[in-house]
């Protein structure tokens, strides 16, 4: 059976954001637990009522499919005229509704994706002496690309002269241009495959169609949840969804920031007279704060954005969160299985894993809802969620596990060879960051050997325990 929740009711001065003006773009930034999501649902909800001046139709759109289906668990009984829906599958819409969606294979798998960049940075490495700029791992050239056409940068020129947000390790002026010539040859490639778009440069073409369409605007507001991960360039694609006297309202935490590393709404287009900033969590209890408030306040952490909001502890007391050093991996099995199954007799519970592999290990032969994309209903009675880091973005639950939190699995081996040591912590520091915070009452995070150098270990802010 699945649970509807309770009306939804603003807190503070969330009401204040609901009612903003429908007339003008607004930006509202808000730590983990300030209710983001619930602010983004009351506005579209509020924007979308008959009764409401300047409403229309609203697209509450966000990065994936899990936390679609949990704003879609939020909505409004009475809410209509709202579509909830990934950035994706409206980008893909829309280009369907001008004729510029093929009807199968338009846009190119993950896997087609990796092999056509792979066999790109092989052509172009034959036309250049021997380097070891080639060899790097392929996730390094697949995440650059993906941050050139994110960012709009339309030559190599633009690329030379533009300041990599977010990237740790700088490229040369040559280095830049053997990219620029890996993501010609890479588009050769997928034009060669009949393959028009991939789900990243996805966002120009929609801005460009957009462009030169005269119809009427089929959204009159478009509210972004979890907006920090959605591109510049989809972000102003959805701007120029909206009529001129309609609204973009985007709500972000840079401290979860875990797709479009560094990236600023700054830089997409909107006009924002003043940014709306949260940092009081209604979420987790003051004990739990206290380590996500450490975890924030880590140099991997906190980076040079202008736009990382401050946490504030809050008073509801709880438990400490628990650091178990396990003398074995069969012991941390144990461990999480055996407090997974009893938080479930009463509450939600989340086994949160750095890989999706880990998370089901972890998970062993207990019954289970994966936070996969096909996950189509939000169910909050008792059971255990499993899922990567990542999948549990813009989630919560009463209870949280954080299995194998140990120095040679966080951060990922792979991330640290693809883009160094730097880069690796910001980025993973971040993914640990989101996974803590979805808890409201219980955190347990184990290890075994070494802890990841990611995770703040006061003694004040853990129950340290050896099994």
């Amino acid at each position: 059976m699945v649970a509807k929740p309770t009306t939804l009711t603003p807190r503070g001065r969330q009401s204040d954001i609901v009612y903003l003006r429908p007339d003008r773009h607004q930006v509202v930034l808000g730590t983990a637990g300030t209710g983001k999501s619930t602010m983004a649902m009351l506005r579209a909800a509020h924007l979308a009522h008959p009764i409401t001046p300047g409403s229309g139709r609203v697209l509450l759109v966000t990065y994936n499919n899990t936390l679609v289906t949990y704003l879609k668990y939020l909505a409004p009984a009475v809410a209509t005229n709202i579509t909830i829906e990934t950035y994706g599958k409206f980008a893909r819409g829309y280009l369907a509704s001008v004729g510029k969606m093929p009807y199968s294979g338009g846009i190119a798998s993950i896997n087609q994706r990796e092999s056509w960049v792979s066999a790109a940075v092989q052509r172009v490495s034959e036309t250049y002496n021997p380097s070891n700029f080639f060899k790097r791992k392929v996730r390094f050239f697949l995440d650059e690309l993906q941050w050139i056409t994110g960012m709009g940068i339309e030559s190599c020129d633009q690329y030379i002269q533009a300041d990599r947000i977010g990237r740790k390790k700088p490229l040369t002026d040559s280095a830049r241009r053997a990219v620029w010539k890996i993501l010609d040859e890479y588009r050769r490639i997928r034009a060669e495959n009949h393959v028009k778009y991939d789900w990243y440069d996805i966002a120009s073409s929609v801005r460009t169609e957009l462009a030169g369409d005269n119809r009427p605007r089929h959204y009159k507001h478009v509210i972004i949840d979890e907006g920090q991960d959605l591109s510049p360039e989809s972000i102003r694609s959805l701007v120029a969804t909206v009529p001129e006297n309609g609204s973009v309202s985007f709500f972000g935490d840079y401290h979860q920031q875990i797709y479009g590393e560094g990236l600023s709404w700054r830089s997409c287009g909107l006009n924002i007279r003043s940014v709306q900033r949260f940092a009081n969590n209604y979420r987790n209890t003051a004990e739990i704060a206290r380590v996500a408030i450490a975890m924030s306040q880590m140099p991997h952490m906190t980076g040079d954005l202008n736009d990382l909001v401050e946490p504030i502890e809050p008073s509801a007391a709880g438990a400490p969160p628990t650091l178990v050093k396990c003398k074995s991996e069969q012991a941390e099995l144990s461990l999480i299985q055996r407090q997974a199954a009893q938080f479930a007799k009463s509450g939600t519970v989340a086994v949160l894993a750095r890989t999706w592999a880990d998370a089901r290990r972890a998970c062993g032969s207990l019954r289970v809802r994966e936070l996969a994309k096909d996950l189509t209903h939000w169910d909050v009675t008792p059971g255990i969620y499993c899922g990567a880091y990542h999948s549990a973005k813009g989630l919560e639950f009463d209870a949280v596990l954080m299995p194998f939190c140990n120095d040679q699995t966080v951060p990922d081996p792979e991330i640290v060879a693809a883009f160094g040591n730097d880069e690796a912590a910001s980025r993973e520091g971040r993914l640990l960051y989101v996974s803590a915070t979805r808890a409201r009452t219980d955190l347990i995070v184990s290890f075994t050997g070494t802890v990841t150098p990611l995770l703040p270990t006061s003694t004040d802010i853990w129950a340290r325990v050896e099994l």
